[in-house]
């Protein structure tokens, strides 16, 4: 007869058989989690240097915004996760440029009304490029939102206030800034300052006020810049 203590040892090794199978298998998944999300990082950078490949004059611009879009999402004390998805999707928000004809991003006039109606169309063309590829954050919606504006007059839907996604409206916040401070083939650039004041200006009107006051302290109190972000550094370093 098997004793009671032969009994407790085949049943404790039979738990522990099972607790190190299940920690295995918990294991491989959250390694394959990994490996899917850094494939997933990998391709959004491709599809990034993409669509500056072919717009020359915002070379750059987008991880610059996506840089800035972390840095107000942290000031805001937006979760890690939840900052990672937006850096993601500001890093590929003009994605839909790469459907709009070459000689209307690069025109060193001002757009005629018809040809600025097509640049409109480069969110929509973004949204439906993204939207299905199953991404563990909204990142089609984000960048189909990033032109909406709180008071209804963005587009493509003339979304209202709570109706945009908060990563929609820190990234039209980022988006404002950054293309004033940027070369432009119709003009030069403008500088942050004055950059800082249209977002001021616009604050509780067409932009999120508690965003601009972020972006704000980010530059007046943490003199924050372009130039010397590490993030910028960093990739650059890399190039």
């Amino acid at each position: 007869m098997v004793s009671y203590r032969a009994q407790l040892i085949s049943r404790e090794t039979q738990d522990l058989s099972f607790g190190l199978t299940a920690l295995k298998t918990s294991a491989d998944k959250i390694l394959y989690e990994v490996r899917l999300q850094h494939s997933l990082e990998q391709t959004i950078q491709l599809i990034g240097y993409t669509t500056e490949e072919r717009d020359p004059y915002t070379a750059g611009h987008q991880r610059r915004v996506a840089d800035l879009c972390s840095k107000i999402a942290t000031e805001l004390g937006l979760s890690p996760d939840r900052i990672h998805g937006l850096y993601l999707a500001a890093s590929i928000h003009d994605l839909g440029k790469i459907g709009i004809p070459a000689e209307i991003l690069s025109k060193p006039r001002t757009l005629s009304e018809m040809e600025f109606g097509l640049i409109k169309e480069h969110v929509i063309i973004g949204f439906n490029i993204l939207k299905d590829v199953d991404f563990p954050w909204p990142i089609a919606q984000i960048i189909l939102q990033h032109h909406e504006r709180i008071d209804g007059s963005g587009y493509p839907k003339g979304l209202k206030n709570d109706a945009i996604l908060l990563e929609s409206k820190i990234l039209a916040v980022a988006d404002v800034v950054e293309a004033m401070t940027s070369h432009r083939p119709y003009r030069g650039a403008l500088g942050i300052e004055a950059a800082l004041r249209e977002i001021t200006a616009q604050s509780g009107i067409t932009l999120d006020a508690p965003i601009v006051d972020a972006c704000l302290r980010i530059f007046n109190e943490q003199h924050y810049s372009f130039e010397e972000s590490p993030d910028l550094q960093l990739q650059r370093d890399l190039e």
